[in-house]
């Protein structure tokens, strides 16, 4: 199977604090692949690199064949990304802010309208459409990061904790949302806290702490190497034996 997401000696440093060390990770195309770790443990920091926020110390990124680092232009079409808490103006409405972001991505306007429709819909805010941000909860700029993130149709999402600030029903409507576009064959990069989540969505799983990989496999085969299916047992497992 190829890769939608290749990083190669990905490192960080903040003055004397590493937070990437040496990351080596592939990530398969069309698979919901989980980064799990401890807070502090470099996943939100390797997101900020995949998505040009923030500039690695070492190493390499490809989306496909594409130098995420070298041609950031090109990688960022590729994506689309859920990066910490949601936040946009609070003047505009969702179809105002999908407009801009749709601009800022050279969409056509029939497509930006076609897809804003379609994907607010999606994550439930199409009745919020023409609303302000402003009176939006932390929940409903969740699902309208989301949908700015489906809004030029990407082949890879990544998404850090992507049901932040939802309540359970949202957190299960968005969970469907994420499983079918898998089946649809897009590749999901998800970090997140929430293990029962993972278990749901995810087939590969890596787990991280102190900004390396500690090993990286499908859920079927960590499962049968751990000789559990709990997820959570495992990874409290792994991360305690890092620590020694």
């Amino acid at each position: 199977m190829s890769n939608a997401i290749s990083i190669k000696g990905l490192t960080k440093t903040f003055g004397d604090i590493t937070a990437v060390d040496n990351l080596t990770l592939d990530v398969p195309k069309g698979s919901a692949f989980a980064f799990l770790g401890p807070n502090g443990a470099g996943k939100s920091t390797t997101l900020k690199i995949l998505t040009s926020l923030i500039k690695p110390t070492s190493g390499e990124a490809h989306f496909f064949n594409i130098n995420a680092l070298e041609e950031p232009h090109e990688a960022l079409l590729q994506i689309g990304a859920v990066v910490e808490s949601a936040e946009f103006y609070p003047s505009l409405t969702p179809s105002e802010t999908l407009d801009y972001f749709g601009r800022l991505r050279g969409m056509n306007s029939d497509k930006i309208s076609r897809n804003s429709n379609k994907f607010l819909k999606l994550v439930g805010l199409d009745n919020w459409s023409d609303k302000k941000i402003g009176t939006f909860s932390r929940g409903m700029k969740q699902r309208l990061a989301i949908a700015q993130a489906l809004l030029h149709e990407p082949p890879i999402l990544l998404l850090d904790e992507p049901t932040f600030g939802l309540d359970p029903r949202g957190m299960a409507e968005i969970r469907n949302v994420f499983k079918d576009l898998t089946k649809e064959g897009k590749t999901i990069f998800f970090s997140s806290h929430l293990i029962g989540e993972i278990e749901e969505i995810c087939d590969t799983l890596a787990i991280i702490d102190k900004g390396q990989v500690l090993f990286s496999d499908t859920m079927k085969n960590i499962m049968k190497k751990f000789k559990t299916d709990d997820l959570e047992e495992i990874y409290l497992k792994t991360i305690t034996e890092s620590v020694r």
